[in-house]
């Protein structure tokens, strides 16, 4: 998910009435914030999860086990939003854990008002950032498949046509230019063709 509504509808699990009954409240008295469902991590979280839709996913748990993580970077990977795990175990290996199944912001201690408004809102700013770099590596790595693909070509031009590679880039520009087409386009069609000529019968 790439944009937040004003409202963001946020889904709290939880097994203890009194944290849950704690985060309303907060929520509640902000009008940034719809909590949507309850559930507690034994009751289907993952359907939950897709039936509800969530923008932002609060957790809470006193030591987060391996079955719990496991479910977190199963969200993370078929609902992506932020979420936040408010815990007590603040064990550093626990967190790096948290942390590579997907968790945004992880907290340890007391729930206020300014602090859980606090820590939603950097959870946010850093689940938006993480997808940014995402989109930029995944640019990168189309990017690099591109030049791949138009060196391909380019040696194929130079050789058929006995000119340097510089001159075949050159003869690739202008094929894409009068074609209105982008370079990376003409290059797999020329690699198209090249397959199709040095194909053995």
């Amino acid at each position: 998910m790439e944009a937040f509504a004003e409202t963001q509808r946020i889904l709290v699990v939880d097994n203890k009435l009194d944290r849950i009954e704690l985060l309303n409240k907060v929520v509640v008295k902000s009008n940034r914030y719809n909590v949507i469902a309850q559930v507690s991590l034994e009751q289907g979280l993952i359907e939950h999860v897709k039936q509800t839709n969530p923008d932002i996913i609060l957790i809470c748990v006193d030591a987060p086990c391996d079955e719990t993580l496991h479910k977190v970077a199963a969200i993370n990977n078929e609902h992506p939003c932020p979420i936040v795990m408010f815990a007590q175990d603040e064990r550093s290996e626990t967190i790096q854990n948290a942390t590579l199944a997907g968790v945004s912001a992880y907290a340890v201690g007391e729930l206020s008002k300014e602090r859980v408004e606090t820590i939603i809102e950097a959870a946010i700013a850093r689940f938006k950032r993480f997808r940014e770099l995402l989109q930029e590596l995944e640019k990168t790595k189309t990017s690099l498949a591109e030049r791949k693909v138009i060196e391909r070509a380019k040696e194929f031009v130079a050789q058929q046509r006995g000119i340097t590679e510089a001159e075949a880039y050159q003869v690739l520009r202008k094929m894409a230019m009068d074609r209105r087409k982008r370079l990376a386009e003409i290059a797999r069609d020329v690699l198209s063709v090249a397959e199709v000529l040095t194909k053995k019968m």
